[in-house]
């Protein structure tokens, strides 16, 4: 059979030749080459030179202009997007915080330490006065002086309240500065206080009869003799005055059953309270009264401080606690009790001054 000859099916069929596509005789169709576009040559940059696309060509003036575009590895670019990134995440979360302005004292990442006007000028002021004999120097002087004398005070009273009253006749006696300073310190607190507790006792005083004979033990400047028209002992670790009689409250020279009225405002100090009174019984008439007024804050118990007392030999008449800051006592002798009687010594919880 011919290449490319259809059989005849019937009588008088023509034979159709096909013309060869391939004349190579292989059978298979040529495909036609691509024809290759020509690939543009890129010009050569030179260092520092400015790219075409960035530049900006006036023809019809015959100038050009360029403006300079950020590449994408720029680093402020990095920073904007970051910053972006940190707002969004800070708005997602709920937290947005206001930009701070910078500042003087801030610029240039060092911190600088500004003193207030007012502060600087009073520490010119300060360092002027201690130069010169003004005013000034005298209100600086006497605000020293007394921050240094509420130190010693707190010192001193501190050392009253832990100690038996033997010591602390002791520690007068080595200093007698200390009594002043303790004296003037006390003053100043009691200008702090809402009421002066001796002027209540100073009017309890005034309503018993003007023959009672009264011992103010613990007396200090010995107001209380100043302010009655009764004959009244003052006594204390160090005489004040020519009329007050240096002694320990444990101790005094006062005679047996000889006064009416036995007065502790403020003086309950000292750890052997049992000696102050059983001295007291000692001194006091039958019958006699006991006037106390105390800090409320040194009383951890009312009653045990009454049991004891009745130990000494006396009885509870009249109390007065609901008074702010102070309390009130008064007892009375019922029975004479030895002085060289054996018990527990007892205390007040000790008022330490805080430093202001």
């Amino acid at each position: 059979m011919k290449p490319f000859e259809v059989p005849p099916w019937e009588t008088g069929a023509d034979i159709i030749e096909f013309e060869p596509v391939n004349p190579s005789g292989s059978g298979v169709a040529a495909k036609e080459p691509k024809k290759k576009k020509p690939k543009k040559k890129k010009p050569k940059k030179k260092k520092g030179a400015v790219p075409e696309e960035n530049l900006n060509v006036n023809t019809a003036a015959g100038k050009f202009s360029y403006r300079q575009v950020r590449g994408p590895l720029d680093s402020s670019d990095d920073d904007d997007v970051e910053d972006g990134i940190r707002a969004m995440h800070k708005v997602m979360s709920g937290r947005i915080e206001k930009q701070r302005p910078l500042t003087q004292a801030t610029k240039g990442g060092k911190k600088e330490l500004k003193l207030k006007p007012e502060l600087a000028q009073a520490a010119v002021k300060a360092m002027e006065a201690t130069s010169s004999s003004t005013p000034a120097a005298n209100s600086l002087a006497s605000k020293l002086q007394s921050e240094l004398l509420g130190g010693r005070f707190r010192y001193i009273n501190e050392q009253l309240y832990s100690t038996t009253s033997r010591k602390a006749e002791a520690l007068f006696r080595k200093d007698s500065s200390a009594f002043e300073a303790y004296h003037a310190g006390y003053r100043q607190q009691v200008e702090k206080w809402p009421i002066n507790p001796l002027n209540r006792i100073i009017k309890t005083i005034m309503k018993i009869p003007k023959t009672a004979i009264i011992g103010d033990f613990g007396c200090g400047e010995g107001k209380l003799a100043q302010s009655v028209p009764n004959k009244v002992y003052s006594m204390d670790l160090v005489a004040a005055r020519s009329d007050i009689i240096a002694c320990n409250m444990t101790d005094t020279p006062l005679q047996d059953r000889s006064l009416d009225v036995a007065v502790y405002c403020l003086s309950l100090m000292g750890t052997d309270l049992n000696e102050f009174f059983l001295e007291a019984n000692r001194v006091l008439k039958l019958h006699g009264s006991v006037y106390i007024a105390e800090i409320q804050s040194r009383f951890e118990d009312v009653r045990e401080f009454v049991r004891c007392l009745n130990a000494c030999g006396f009885d509870l008449i009249k109390k007065d606690v609901a008074v702010n800051y102070f309390y009130f006592f008064q007892f009375k002798k019922m029975r004479h009790v030895p002085k060289n009687t054996k018990m527990k010594a007892f205390s007040l919880k000790p008022c330490l001054y805080r430093k202001r």
